[in-house]
């Protein structure tokens, strides 16, 4: 699956999801091509036809890619993924992207305002915990994130540095990391984390589900506590679920921004990986405390955070699409959003040791929220906008 940018957006989210299967139970092979001829009807026209295999072991999921050259050599991959008894799940891999909304803003560090980040850093700075960034890669060169950037991989070019060339994952990492009273640029709202960056998409925001997946299990067996996923789908797969459950069957948090699609009439379609279980879904609100109209709506919307006009860290030469001048830039979305909750829970976890469970975690993050939109959990907001201050304080 590839991983696409959305038009017109200013804020990223990446979209991750294949339709599944949980393994083929038919006798003949009648049976299981009737099985991976529906598999193979939820590949998008004109992406790639990469087969992904999710098999069973006795730690991670392993997730296995190979490409087809053709329908007919897709199918047989799909047949041969069923026929194995470790199989979970036979999926095509479909796009991920990173999402960007119309509507910035100019407001500098607002965020940090809203959430009490001074008062909040007299208890916890974030000192030690790892917080993996699954990305575009991040720039470890930068003047303000120096020090702060672990080694990470990159599964785009394995062997080489996860740098970014498209600005939005050093974006990310600078929300959560940036340094604090060093006397320039930005501070981060937990400003003494160390940042796991692992690249899963190009330059222009590209990727593929799969990869992603990959990039979990990779994070979680690099001593990631907090995952953050500025990205979304609005397909579900069973790399995508196996990868996250593997997660949180490890005690790590993981966050994901909740979407871009706004709200309409009909809601906003369903968001992956924010959707999973045990995922975090983060809204956004703007500076004024209204909801953003770009911030998608839906039951795994579970907390909002800042997520318009955040200015932050990013790549010396963003992409284009960016619309961003070099080192620091604003930017809005769901992308922004995810991050600061990523930060909080990093917060908390350095406060109370890293034995805490990844459920008590989120648990707090939603009980300590300012109640936001209608009274109650709402599915804009959810359990409201996440107050770290308040958290660490109780």
């Amino acid at each position: 699956m590839r991983i696409g940018r959305t038009a017109g957006a200013i804020g990223l989210i990446a979209t991750v999801i294949a339709a599944g299967s949980s393994g083929a139970t038919a006798a003949d092979d009648g049976g299981l091509r009737r099985t991976a001829t529906e598999i193979l009807a939820t590949a998008t026209p004109g992406d790639p036809l990469k087969v992904v295999t999710t098999t069973r072991t006795a730690g991670a999921p392993e997730i296995t890619t190979k490409v087809a050259s053709s329908r007919s050599n897709a199918l047989d991959l799909i047949v041969a993924g069923l026929k194995k008894r470790s199989t979970v799940g036979v999926d095509i891999a479909h796009e991920v992207h990173i999402d960007l909304s119309d509507d910035p803003l100019r407001a500098r560090q607002w965020a940090l305002t809203r959430l009490g980040a001074e008062t909040a850093w007299k208890t916890s700075t974030g000192r030690g915990v790892v917080v993996a960034v699954i990305d575009t890669g991040v720039r470890a060169g930068h003047v303000d994130l120096r020090g702060h950037i672990l080694t990470g991989y990159d599964f785009l070019a394995p062997g080489t540095p996860p740098t970014d060339e498209n600005g939005h994952g050093t974006h990310v990492a600078g929300i959560i990391t940036a340094i604090a009273n060093n006397g320039r640029g930005i501070a981060g709202l937990a400003p003494n984390t160390r940042v796991l960056p692992i690249r899963v998409l190009d330059r222009s925001g590209v990727g593929d589900s799969a990869t992603v997946a990959k990039g979990i299990v990779w994070a979680v067996d690099h001593g990631a506590k907090v995952i953050n996923l500025s990205l979304s789908s609005t397909r579900s797969d069973t790399a995508g679920r196996a990868a996250v459950a593997y997660a949180i069957s490890k005690n790590v948090v993981v966050v994901a921004a909740a979407g871009n699609n706004g709200c309409g009439l009909f809601g906003s379609p369903r968001s992956y990986p924010a959707a999973y279980d045990g995922v975090l879904g983060v809204g956004a609100i703007q500076s004024n405390g209204a909801v953003a109209s770009f911030s998608s709506c839906g039951s795994w919307v579970d907390v909002a955070a800042p997520g318009s006009g955040i200015l932050s860290t990013t790549s010396a030469d963003p992409d284009p699409s960016l619309g961003c001048p070099p080192h620091f830039c604003t930017l809005s979305g769901t992308s922004m959003a995810s991050p600061y909750a990523a930060a909080a829970a990093a917060l908390e976890i350095a406060k109370v040791g890293s034995g805490v469970s990844q459920a008590t975690i989120r648990s707090l993050i939603q009980s300590t929220a300012d109640d936001a939109g209608s009274t109650g959990y709402d599915t804009r907001t959810g359990y409201g906008v996440i107050n770290p201050r308040r958290m660490l304080a109780r």
